[in-house]
């Protein structure tokens, strides 16, 4: 195992282990797991949290402040109900149709002498793959709201934009500057389409790259930069 592995697991189990505490020394700042973590009852608990463990450990506040989020999803998940992962299910099949359309409709209307700003290591199978499309999630008011992927760089967030102006009956959708589609690109994504200046900070103690991370609610696609429309 290497050093860096090391460290991560010994920092997310002093996570653990202090928050345990923190929950029998103070009874009436517990989580709550009807709710996300953001959410603001969680947000309070949650803030004094990294306080108290910033004052015993020292780090940085992002991390702590992630370490405890990847504690309070698999909190969470135990405190699921049988309907709960079934709906949760349903969320994730959702969100993968909705990828696999949206790569499928980008690619049809995709002609690649029309972008010739593409990198050249550009390769058409790999570019339209439902990992590389962002998330969307609908609202308590059932509006249908899309995020963004903060490691695909601008070219092809500008490209997937333009392309979905082309896709007939398309409805743009605001954007919820809270949804991201993981901190770091799922491994099948081509460094072609990478953000260079984003890649360059170690975020290898985030969450599966693979898993959206869903600020409010639920989620799957989009393509704008946080205030603009993005076409759905």
């Amino acid at each position: 195992m290497s050093q860096q592995k090391v460290e991560k697991n010994r920092f997310q189990a002093n996570i653990r282990a202090f928050v345990d505490h923190h929950f029998i020394s103070h009874p009436s700042a517990q989580w709550d797991y009807q709710q996300s973590f953001k959410a603001p009852r969680n947000a309070q608990a949650t803030h004094q949290i990294v306080q108290a463990f910033y004052a015993s450990y020292g780090g940085t506040y992002e991390r702590i402040e992630h370490g405890l989020s990847v504690y309070f999803s698999s909190l969470k998940a135990k405190h699921r109900t049988t309907d709960d992962k079934a709906m949760l299910k349903q969320q994730r099949d959702r969100r993968r149709a909705r990828r696999i359309k949206k790569a499928a409709g980008r690619r049809k209307v995709f002609d690649q002498a029309q972008y010739p700003y593409l990198p050249r290591e550009f390769d058409l199978q790999q570019c339209f793959i439902p990992s590389v499309m962002s998330p969307e999630h609908t609202d308590e008011e059932g509006e249908v709201k899309v995020g963004g992927l903060p490691w695909r760089s601008n070219i092809f967030n500008e490209l997937f934009r333009h392309l979905d102006t082309l896709r007939p009956k398309r409805t743009p959708r605001p954007t919820d500057p809270n949804l991201i589609g993981g901190v770091l690109p799922p491994p099948e994504v081509p460094e072609f389409m990478l953000d260079r200046e984003y890649m360059l900070v170690d975020r290898s103690y985030h969450h599966d790259p693979e898993e959206d991370i869903e600020m409010d609610s639920s989620t799957d696609d989009a393509e704008s930069r946080p205030g603009s429309d993005a076409y759905m």
